[in-house]
């Protein structure tokens, strides 16, 4: 079984999503980092949100356009979650593309 498949059925059957939302991510972060894995092929990248001078979350792709992801949401609905510290809502609209959240790590 793929990488990929293994997490969407954690996803389903234990509710990974909100344990990665509650347990991962500290309180009042200033980076969040999600470790996603590709569902055709297991290529991993990373989404990191770091806040800016102004205390706004910035979403960062790590060199990779946003749109090959294939998000039904857009970029800065990502970000204005993430400003509401609303991390489950970001994994859902994460894992709706062509990638699954594995990991998030805190800062």
């Amino acid at each position: 079984m793929s990488q990929n498949r293994e997490i969407k059925r954690l996803n389903l059957q234990e509710d990974y999503e909100s344990y990665l939302a509650k347990k991962c991510i500290v309180k009042n972060p200033k980076e969040v980092i999600f470790h996603t894995v590709a569902g055709m092929c297991d290529n991993k990248n990373m989404f990191r949100f770091k806040k800016d001078a102004s205390g706004e979350f910035k979403l960062n792709c790590n060199g990779f356009a946003y749109s090959n992801f294939g998000i039904e949401n857009h970029k800065y609905e990502l970000e204005w979650a993430a400003d509401k510290g609303d991390f489950f809502s970001i994994i859902k609209m994460i894992n709706s593309g062509y990638q699954v959240v594995e990991e998030v790590r805190s800062r």
